[in-house]
């Protein structure tokens, strides 16, 4: 029944290695602010740490989960396969994409800009980007949940919508998060 394995477990370790990293970087970072640590004095490395952990906590991990967990959701509750496999793999690679591009322009020290999204936008219009390429990979998500509950519905008229999937759709729709552009409220 569980044909869409490969594409969650996808979504899980990507999200689950990026988190991992914004702990070893979050860890760094109260090592840097500590008196055990008055030998390194370098704002910038420290500053692109937090933009790189704050932008893994607020945008990628989130995203990446939430898209993951959704589409198992989706072949469980609605007791079907999922629709539109092509572009939820399509939505997974935009996401990846995005990571790497923020990821490597905060690394060469492009955007140290502490994961912010809104004017003044300081950083690198490739950080940016990256970041606009994680949200338009999570709308692809936000619309095959729909597709695929409204495809339910049409096969099953009459049926109740399984309380799982419809708090999925209703979170991807309504949800707040980095899918619309803000920051979510993650206080990392």
């Amino acid at each position: 029944m569980f044909l869409a394995r490969k594409l969650v477990l996808a979504h899980f370790w990507v999200a689950f290695i990026a988190f991992l990293g914004a702990i070893l970087l979050g860890e760094w970072q109260m090592f840097i602010r500590s008196p055990l640590a008055q030998w390194v004095n370098n704002p910038e490395h420290y500053y692109r740490s937090v933009t790189a952990h704050g932008t893994v906590m607020a945008y990628v991990m989130p995203t990446l989960v939430a898209m993951g967990f959704g589409y198992t959701v989706t072949e469980l509750s609605l007791k079907r396969a999922l629709l539109g496999v092509r572009w939820a793999w399509t939505g997974y690679w935009l996401v990846i994409a995005g990571t790497v591009l923020a990821a490597a322009t905060m690394g060469l020290g492009k955007a140290s800009v502490l994961y912010t999204f809104y004017p003044p936008m300081i950083g690198s219009p490739f950080y940016y980007f990256g970041v606009v390429l994680v949200v338009v990979g999570s709308w692809i998500w936000v619309a095959l949940m729909s597709v695929n509950l409204a495809a339910w519905k049409r096969d099953n008229p009459g049926a109740t919508v399984p309380l799982a999937m419809y708090g999925i759709v209703a979170g991807a729709t309504f949800g707040p998060g980095p899918r619309w552009g803000r920051p979510s409220k993650c206080w990392c």
